[in-house]
């Protein structure tokens, strides 16, 4: 009976053993799995916080192109604000010197006695002493050139360069540059007014050695090397500079491209060319040029009127002709092009032409800027169309056709109004020629002779005239 119970008693110590142990195994590993939920949990997290981490900084680097790209147009805005900025501020300079100058001619003519202001109004061309029998010598002579001797040199001489190289003079030359050979402007000036080609290429080159930060200076020795056939090192030295002191100026871009499809380097032009497309402004500084030679026209005895009359009516801008060829070039290149079916770089070229006269057109104070501007638009706009028409793009074609319209539109309104200011000119006061350069240098000549009523009744005309022929073409 004590053997039974011993033999229970193990049993029971056995089967507790047993359960304690099993117990502690379920626990075991209950606990374990809970850690392995975890850690898988946890992995799971893991890799989905990874791949929010990757997703972020995709987000980030997205976020910091934007910005950076956003920054480099906001640079960019920021240095063409301050382009515009500092051109309105040379202007409203401009201006405001014209006044201070205009209004102190007045005040001087105000001053003047009596007997010498009824000699002005007289407007004596030419007074001479009246020769005393006995006294050798040169007779003295005091000149004065107002609107109606101007005039009459003009109608004897035949055009009006001739006139004022009658007026000029070389000792007026060293004279004037004797009181302003400070300002680049009036050796430039004596450059446009010297008689002798020579010499006026002195002037140039002494221009540019005195001022070589002076993109005006700059500009018109490299003209006067493209216009003499003088293209060397040297010209592209010049050109170079120009583009560092000036780098929103599209000209020294296209000096650039002259000069490299004169040298035959056309990939290097056509380059040079596509950088000038992307600048939005030609430097105009014709004011500066016609206020210069308006100092040299009073010192040789003309009135105020007609020194701003002459320097405005004969004023040269000699980039024009270098632009004019620079577009012919570029629009051989075009058709070369075009006829090895090469049309989308051809359709680069006189895109980038027709943006330059677009920019030239609306740069320049004077209509002979809009008329430049003018025939590269149409010259590249007809090519454009012809391209479109190749490549079977009718929409682009119907557009491009619309905008060579309204070019074609405006170059016709510019030829009217030339046409008629040269029946205006003759016979215009002198009160009315300084208005008209008065209005001129705030407003531009297109505006300007837009106000003129012989210049809006001839516009007026055409316009009729258009409109009756429109109605004959749609009349059965």
């Amino acid at each position: 009976m004590s053997d039974v119970r011993g033999l229970d008693m193990k049993q029971w110590a056995y089967i507790i053993f047993i359960s304690v142990l099993t117990v502690i195994c379920v626990c075991f590993i209950a606990l374990n799995m809970r850690s392995v939920s975890k850690v898988t949990s946890a992995a799971i997290e893991m890799e989905r916080y990874k791949k929010e981490m990757a997703d972020l900084e995709g987000q980030i680097r997205k976020a910091g192109s934007e910005r950076d790209l956003a920054n480099q147009k906001l640079s960019r805005l920021e240095a063409e604000i301050s382009s515009l900025l500092e051109q309105r501020k040379t202007d409203l300079q401009k201006i405001e010197n014209l006044t201070k100058s205009l209004e102190q001619k007045n005040a001087e003519a105000a001053a003047k006695p009596p007997a010498e202001k009824q000699k002005t109004t007289e407007q004596v061309v030419t007074e001479e002493k009246p020769k005393q029998e006995g006294v050798e010598g040169d007779q003295e002579k005091h000149v004065k050139y107002d609107v109606e001797s101007v005039m009459k040199m003009i109608s004897s001489e035949g055009n009006l360069q001739d006139a004022i190289r009658l007026i000029i003079t070389s000792e007026g030359i060293d004279s004037t540059l004797a009181q302003h050979g400070g300002d680049p402007a009036h050796w430039v000036a004596a450059a446009t007014l010297a008689k002798d080609p020579d010499a006026s290429q002195v002037y140039h080159e002494q221009a540019a050695a005195l001022y070589p930060d002076s993109s005006m200076a700059l500009a018109s020795l490299i003209s006067s090397q493209i216009a003499h056939d003088q293209i060397d090192e040297s010209t592209v030295a010049y050109i170079d500079q120009m583009k560092k002191i000036d780098p929103t100026n599209a000209l020294a871009d296209c000096y650039a491209a002259y000069y490299q499809f004169h040298s035959g380097d056309v990939e290097a032009a056509l380059q040079s060319l596509s950088e000038a497309s992307l600048k939005d402004r030609f430097a105009d500084e014709s004011i500066d040029l016609l206020m210069a030679r308006y100092d040299y026209f009073l010192n040789e005895g003309c009135t105020d009127s007609v020194s701003l009359g002459l320097s405005a009516f004969d004023l040269p801008l000699s980039h024009m002709g270098m632009l004019r060829e620079l577009g012919e070039y570029a629009m051989v290149q075009a058709d070369t092009l075009h006829g090895t079916a090469q049309y989308e770089d051809a359709l680069k070229i006189v895109m980038e032409v027709s943006k330059l006269g677009g920019t030239l057109s609306s740069s320049g104070r004077f209509l002979l800027s809009d008329r430049v501007g003018i025939a590269l638009q149409i010259s590249a706009l007809e090519r454009a169309k012809q391209l479109y028409e190749a490549l079977g793009d009718i929409a682009k074609s119907a557009e491009v056709d619309s905008q060579l319209k309204a070019v074609q539109q405006r170059s016709e309104t510019v030829d009217i109004m030339v046409q008629a200011f040269g029946c205006v000119m003759p016979n215009m006061t002198e009160q009315e020629i300084a208005d008209y350069v008065n209005d001129t240098i705030l407003n531009g000549e297109f505006s300007t002779l837009h106000n003129l009523p012989e210049i809006a009744a001839a516009l007026e005309e055409a316009r009729k005239q258009r409109e009756e022929q429109a109605a004959e073409t749609v009349t059965p």
